[in-house]
């Protein structure tokens, strides 16, 4: 009896152990899934057209889409879009801010681009993580408006196999009142219902003999799936779940060891001291958060207490490089797409002379709101140089108006003490000096500054921790003229300007309405362009735009996701022509 139940309960034990083991066995095959596509995302860029003229303007709506579950993806907040040339360095860098994984603007292209294939290259800082062929691709035709000879070689088209793998997707039905078209005619368009809330963006174009490099959203998802079935990963790279991340090195620039445990520095010129600062890991990386505070400012970064007798420098990555240059395969032969790019140059040169390109362009308010990461927010005592005699620098102005504050000079450098009133001694920490809202790393370069250059100081006479740091006391010099802007840095130190949020337009339409003049050209190759569209699942959507006097085979096309994560793609096409039959419906 006893031994009977001794076996039972081992029976019991062994199935419990192996359930454990078969449920870890579970949990590591989801856990190696979900490392290798946790987080990663598939990048869509649709512009309005695939042939532009310099000068022109590229409207681009951009997709961030999970890997796995296909819906916008809520983790990036910053995307990157690279314009380049052949074998070239990038023409134009643009980053966006991405918000419920989408994003939309415009791009100017300079009038002084060279005739020839562009590529487009768009990608979030997480997707490096994936490597660069998960990064979205799409080739362009640019002419420049003054070129003649037009003797640029156009893209030999490959077009790739991805039949093998199936994408569940919708197409709803898109119809147009009438298939043929008079000049400076409404046009009506409904989209059919897609069962599912989503969100599309809607181009019409003109169509050209241009070999198409137009890519969809459901080819994008094709290729993804080409790609992710061989690739690994890289070095990792952190989300920027809120905003840019500057990312660098410090390394010693004599012997290229990188360093870790340095204090990196950032503040920017303004009214008011700003800080902000990180420590290298023991890669000598480190990395900071630029919110919107940030967006267009010059950064002055620094290393804290950089020691004298090395060579001990910043490196910032360059969070738009590409580690290869572009090199298709181009063919010679464009005599049969010269006519339409001759037809594009004359529309931009007749709208330029008549200035027929104010009105398309709805550009959405966008309001600022950032906080300026203030380096104290206490009582602070006040000093107006102006309030007392001129005095030749700020050695002069220490001694005479400034108690609190004692100068020493040692081996031909002089270093500050700040009296504490607390302790009732001089700290024998450093105090902080800022020039203009900049934290100044040396109290030599601001030794000559007289009451001709100081508009005011302000002083905190006690020591002031700033998250780590500790400083006896704080010094803010407020200069007349921006002194900050001419002060030498130091080796250990490095200044850059951030680039501005590309914010782009919103709605394009032309409306011949506005314009009473028959005589007046009403020319467009862009007819309507909307980069928000809502398709409600229920019902169809309805919209209309204009025609105009270029007579010509337009596209229109409608690329978006659902709520769900299935992708939308879907289209037809219009001829605008002056010869209307009754039959053209």
């Amino acid at each position: 009896m006893v031994s009977q139940l001794k076996k039972q309960l081992m029976m019991i034990l062994l199935k419990r152990i192996l359930f454990v083991f078969l449920i870890q066995q579970v949990a590591l095959t989801f856990c190696n899934v979900d490392a290798q596509t946790r987080g990663s995302e598939i990048i869509y860029l649709q512009t309005d057209r695939t042939v532009y003229i310099a000068g022109e303007s590229i409207y681009y709506k951009l997709y961030v889409l999970d890997a796995v579950t296909k819906k916008c993806s809520g983790m990036s907040k910053v995307g990157y879009i690279v314009l380049r040339a052949v074998n070239s360095a990038p023409t134009l860098k643009i980053r966006v801010k991405i918000d419920g994984g989408m994003a939309n603007g415009s791009i100017s292209l300079p009038d002084t681009l060279t005739s020839g294939v562009f590529q487009l290259v768009a990608f979030t800082g997480f997707m490096r993580n994936q490597g660069e062929e998960h990064f979205f691709h799409k080739e362009l035709t640019i002419a420049n408006r003054f070129d003649k000879a037009l003797d640029f070689k156009l893209i030999k088209m490959t077009p790739k196999d991805s039949s093998q793998f199936q994408l569940t997707q919708l197409e709803p039905k898109t119809k147009t009142d009438k298939v043929v078209y008079g000049m400076r005619e409404k046009v009506h368009v409904s989209v059919g219902k897609t069962n599912s809330k989503s969100n599309v963006s809607v181009t019409v174009f003109e169509e050209s003999a241009i070999p198409s490099t137009y890519k969809s959203i459901i080819d994008v998802l094709k290729d993804s799936a080409v790609i992710q079935n061989r690739t690994q990963v890289l070095n990792y790279h952190s989300p920027e779940t809120k905003a840019k991340l500057l990312r660098g090195t410090v390394i010693d620039s004599k012997t290229q060891r990188t360093i870790k445990d340095a204090i990196v520095l950032l503040s920017c010129i303004d009214s008011v001291p700003n800080l902000q600062y990180a420590v290298t890991n023991s890669k000598g990386l480190f990395q900071m958060l630029l919110s919107d505070y940030y967006n267009g400012k010059e950064l002055f970064l620094t290393i804290k207490d950089a020691p004298e007798n090395q060579k001990w420098q910043i490196k910032i990555e360059d969070e738009f490089a590409l580690s290869k240059k572009w090199n298709p395969s181009l063919i010679a032969e464009n005599e049969n797409y010269k006519e339409f790019i001759v037809k594009s140059q004359n529309i931009v040169y007749i709208n330029k002379s008549y200035q027929l390109n104010k009105e398309v362009n709805k550009k959405p308010t966008i309001e600022d709101h950032f906080i300026c990461p203030e380096f104290y927010h206490c009582p602070v005592n006040t000093v107006f140089p102006s309030d007392f005699v001129a005095l030749p620098n700020f050695l002069e102005i220490a001694v005479e108006i400034l108690p609190q504050l004692r100068i020493i000079k040692e081996k031909g450098e002089y270093h500050a003490q700040m009296f504490n009133d607390f302790l009732r001694e001089f700290d024998i920490h450093s105090p902080a000096f800022f020039l203009d809202g900049v934290y100044e790393d040396d109290i030599n370069k601001i030794i000559e500054l007289g009451s001709d250059q100081i508009k005011k100081i302000e002083l905190i006479a006690a020591e002031r921790a700033f998250g780590d740091l500790v400083f006896g006391g704080v010094i803010s010099i407020t200069s007349k003229s921006n002194e900050m802007i001419n002060s030498k840095p130091s080796s250990y130190s490095l200044r850059l300007k951030n680039d501005k949020l590309n914010e782009g337009g919103n709605l394009v339409e032309v409306n011949p309405t506005t314009n009473q003049n028959q005589n007046i050209p009403f020319l467009k190759q862009l007819l309507y362009w909307n980069p928000n569209m809502e398709l409600n699942g229920t019902d169809s959507t309805d919209f209309e735009f204009y025609t105009s006097d270029n007579l010509a085979k337009y596209s229109i096309k409608i690329e978006g996701i659902s709520e769900d994560g299935t992708p939308i793609s879907t289209g037809t096409s219009i001829q605008v022509t002056n010869q209307i039959n009754i039959t053209d419906k």
